[in-house]
């Protein structure tokens, strides 16, 4: 974001095996729009910065300005490369190099190459022209830039009429493009494609989403009340802090989705996927998850005060530390491998009785 509350724009670009150059807004789209989007999703995700950078099917991800370094970090300065995808080049087969930093210094090109992830990028400066900050793809990244990364020169922000919201999006293309903050309750998505598009902070009320493709898409803090995502693909997503209570999402595959601080009391998630997820501290008060597959999934400090969740598969789940009371179990699979360890509410030895049993029952009496 500028200091004036606006936005710069953002290039993506994918290297080998495809040919590496930049695409403008105008130009990212059809099939090579789908495979930039699937494949930021399925991107090694190191844990930190000493675990190494991507370098097998690098995604870079630009913008203007310098580079922010981390702190306590550095950078080394190449002379040699003219150009920034020669910079990139550089650094692509670097595992120690994050990031680099383009730039004219001077009528001297400048390439700097980082060994972490950058916090941000700065605006223009004196004597600097053509500043470009471009970092690899993966999920450190996304979480050390302060600022707007991916896609995100696209939608209300560009007039780029395959991002425009409108009431009825379905069926269309919209992969990549970035909805962040707009209004767009009631909108027709369903069937649509939205792969690793951004809603974050968007207004969704009642939002219509059937059957969409929302892979690695980005709901960070989206107001989604009462929306249908029934059937949609949501895995990959980030839905730290959304609010999706009452929401109707029977059949929605979040598989490997980020739902810290989500909020979906009241949800229907029957037969859902949430296979793997992270689910700290998230509110699933009174959803019914019947039949939903919640293998491995983590639920940390979450609430499950008066959940339903008969048939359901927890094997290998954790609800540490969660509020488990009056959560209904009946016929659930994996029981006795659940980590109930500091649960409130917690099932009772004799409560697995509760998955030989026809109909839903509470172990709590």
């Amino acid at each position: 974001p500028t200091q004036g509350g606006g936005h710069y724009p953002v290039t993506v670009v994918f290297s080998q095996p495809m040919p590496r150059r930049f695409f403008s807004a105008s130009a990212f789209g059809g099939s090579l729009a789908v495979a930039v989007c699937t494949a930021l999703v399925h991107l090694a995700r190191a844990q930190s910065a000493k675990d190494g950078a991507p370098t097998q099917g690098v995604i870079w991800l630009s913008s203007p300005g310098d580079c922010i370094l981390a702190a306590g970090t550095h950078s080394r300065v190449t002379w040699g490369a003219e150009t920034l995808p020669k910079c990139q080049e550089i650094c692509e087969k670097d595992r120690k190099c994050w990031a680099v930093d383009f730039s004219t210094y001077n009528s001297y090109p400048r390439c700097k190459l980082l060994i972490a992830p950058p916090a941000g990028a700065t605006p223009k400066q004196a004597g600097i022209s053509e500043a470009t900050c471009s970092i690899k793809a993966s999920q450190l990244s996304r979480y050390a830039f302060n600022g707007r990364l991916g896609s995100g020169a696209m939608g209300s922000h560009t007039p780029v009429a395959r991002c425009m919201a409108t009431f009825n999006m379905q069926a269309g293309d919209y992969n990549g493009c970035d909805f962040q903050g707009l209004k767009m309750s009631g909108t027709d998505f369903s069937k649509a494609s939205g792969v690793g598009a951004t809603f974050s902070f968007a207004t969704l009320l009642g939002f219509q989403a059937r059957e969409s493709n929302l892979r690695g898409a980005m709901f960070e803090r989206t107001e989604a009340q009462k929306s249908k995502f029934d059937f949609a693909d949501m895995s990959d997503s980030m839905c730290i802090g959304a609010n999706f209570r009452d929401a109707s999402m029977e059949g929605v595959t979040l598989t490997n989705a980020k739902l810290a601080d989500a909020h979906l009391d009241g949800a229907v998630l029957t037969k859902a996927s949430l296979q793997n997820v992270d689910g700290e501290k998230a509110s699933f008060r009174n959803a019914d998850m019947t039949g939903a597959d919640l293998r491995g999934a983590r639920f940390t400090s979450a609430s499950f005060e008066g959940a339903i969740l008969f048939e359901a598969d927890v094997t290998g789940a954790s609800f540490k530390d969660a509020d488990v009371t009056g959560t209904v179990w009946g016929f659930v699979t994996g029981f006795d491998t659940v980590d109930f360890t500091g649960a409130k509410g917690a099932p009772s030895p004799d409560a697995v009785a509760c998955t030989q049993k026809a109909a839903p029952c509470n172990p709590f009496g």
